[in-house]
């Protein structure tokens, strides 16, 4: 009895020690076909991009996407935004700039509207289009009207915003010193809250719940935003390789690595996380996206790769 009560509280102990993923990994397909840089999913829908080309696929059967459609366009591609499954909106530093169909990849199951857009960085939240300007700040849009934009407002934040996260009532920017939050409770005159510039080489980040996660070269870092007002830091981490892109979903943490390919952690308790589980591939992942049950990965020049992850 004694020799089964020690071995019980072994197990228990060893449990403790290591955190086991109740989700399995299963790769579904690698896509060859385009470049992705920059991965994201909605309404169905793959948009990859690299610097002047877009591709769109369904996934209607998750192992053999379909091309749907692709553009060209002239000028550097600084972003993309999308919004139900037929306006893309497409951010480049040239007013002047056109999205262009590729006639010969479009097969012609689906209309899209495309649109540009002068600005760095781009981020929507239900009708509500965020716009980040290195020079100009954030303008906030409303596409509620369809094609039609509707600028509600323009915050100053002139100190070239990295990434941004909206989640009303606040928008939490990185910026060339650090962490910005805004208070958009009236989407007409935002309002700077706080600020936190204890950051370098910030280059993304999500949020989840009162936390932000903030990737800083080969730094994870964890800011509580209970309190936008000031913005603390509570946790940092130290990553293997440079931190090149986050997600968040079901209190997982998702971070892609570049050639350290994707790690997976529980930060179910931002001050106790807990790795769960890896993506080790042969090449690099600059991109990630997670949605529904799959975890879609932008590898640069060897395409994109989906992942069914439940």
């Amino acid at each position: 009895m004694k020799r089964f009560i020690f071995f019980l509280l072994c197990l228990l102990m060893c449990i403790s020690l290591f955190a086991i993923d109740n989700k399995f990994l299963h790769q579904l397909v690698q896509v060859k076909s385009s470049q992705a840089y920059s991965i994201r999913f909605d309404d169905d829908l793959v948009y990859t991009n690299n610097q002047n080309y877009i591709w769109v696929y369904s996934i209607f059967n998750a192992w053999q996407p379909k091309l749907e459609a692709a553009f060209f366009s002239p000028n550097p591609i600084e972003d993309i935004e999308t919004l139900a499954g037929k306006h893309l909106y497409v951010a480049s530093n040239e007013p002047t700039n056109q999205v262009i169909l590729i006639d010969s990849l479009y097969t012609g199951s689906r209309i899209f509207f495309p649109q540009t857009i002068v600005g760095d960085k781009l981020t929507r939240e239900g009708s509500i289009l965020y716009v980040a300007d290195r020079y100009r700040g954030i303008d906030i849009i409303n596409l509620s009207g369809g094609s039609t934009r509707e600028l509600l407002a323009t915050f100053s934040e002139k100190w070239g915003i990295k990434d941004f996260v909206a989640s009303y009532p606040y928008i939490f920017a990185l910026n060339d010193f650090g962490l910005v939050a805004v208070d958009i409770t009236d989407q007409s005159y935002p309002v700077s809250l706080g600020v936190n510039y204890e950051i370098i080489d910030a280059t993304c980040l999500v949020k989840n719940g009162n936390t932000i996660w903030i990737g800083a070269g080969k730094n994870l870092l964890a800011f509580n935003v209970y309190e936008p007002k000031k913005p603390t830091l509570i946790s940092q981490i130290r990553m293997t390789n440079e931190i090149l892109s986050l997600d968040i979903k079901d209190n997982r943490l998702f971070i892609a690595l570049g050639r350290g390919g994707v790690k997976i952690i529980d930060v179910t308790n931002p001050l106790k996380t807990e790795d769960i589980n890896n993506i080790f591939l042969t090449i690099p992942v600059y991109d990630l996206d997670v949605a529904n049950d799959y975890i879609f990965l932008g590898l640069g020049k060897e395409g994109w790769m989906l992942y069914e992850y439940r």
